[in-house]
């Protein structure tokens, strides 16, 4: 026991001669969470100003300078100079050039809405297609527009399912859509489009036995955001482990009817 008292009486020594040494982690660790703290609140922030400032300039400068010259015009008709021009004029130019951009682009949605206007974008898609370059960007750029926008050719997805891909034990995210019979013994087998990541539109077309087909519950627009986020915006539970059956929808068995 009286061999204990000078050890014990050792350490305190110790830890009064070197302070810092437990000091100094207790503070490299708070300072480290408050800097991943504000990281985390400033660059979601700042991506997402410079994402809209990106999309104001872009539309501000396809009106713009039209603009600019009709105004270099108007004075020059009117013997007037710039510098009469009130001061709010500079900062009420850029806002009408993005509602006219805006105005514009509501008119172009509005042509293709109708028969003439599809027929004139069948045409223009038509000459892409005859470019090899100019095709491939184009017809990737709208893809993945088209998907970021929820369009309606989503709903070519009927279901989004989990199958077993590349190998047994591994699953992936896939895209129910279509359901068919085997013409020999009638077994039901169903057309997975399995997306790659980042982009969804591209991917692999896989027939798989519908038994081997499990149903997640997640909507395609859930889906697509986890495939464009690599992962992480997973759901915090998922449908692995055991298969979930999919109902073969009336949409899907339209083709064999049809037969």
């Amino acid at each position: 026991m009286t061999e204990e008292i000078p050890a014990v009486e050792e350490t305190r020594k110790r830890r009064r001669r070197h302070p810092r040494r437990r000091l100094w982690p207790a503070v490299r660790a708070l300072l480290r969470t408050r800097i991943v703290a504000g990281l985390a609140t400033i660059i979601p922030l700042w991506v997402t100003w410079v994402v809209a400032k990106g999309a104001f300039d872009l539309t501000r400068s396809a009106t713009q300078p039209y603009i600019v010259d009709f105004l270099a015009y108007y004075l020059k008709r009117t013997g007037g100079s710039a510098e009469q021009l009130p001061a709010y004029v500079n900062w009420i130019v850029p806002l009408v050039a993005v509602l006219l951009t805006l105005f514009l682009l509501y008119l172009l949605g509005l042509l293709t809405a109708n028969v003439f206007g599809r027929r004139i974008l069948l045409l223009m898609e038509r000459l892409f297609e005859n470019l090899p370059m100019v095709k491939t960007i184009y017809g990737s750029t709208k893809r993945i527009f088209l998907t970021l926008a929820g369009s309606s050719d989503l709903k070519q997805f009927q279901q989004v399912v989990l199958v077993e891909f590349p190998r047994p034990g591994m699953k992936c995210l896939g895209f129910l859509t279509s359901i068919s019979e085997d013409v020999d013994t009638g077994r039901k087998v169903a057309t997975i489009f399995i997306s790659t990541t980042p982009n969804p539109t591209t991917g692999y077309m896989q027939i798989v036995p519908l038994e081997e087909v499990s149903a997640t519950g997640w909507s395609v627009e859930e889906a697509v955001k986890v495939l464009m986020s690599g992962g992480i915006l997973t759901p915090p539970k998922i449908p692995f482990d055991r298969i979930h059956p999919v109902s073969a929808s009336p949409a899907a068995n339209e083709p064999d009817s049809e037969q």
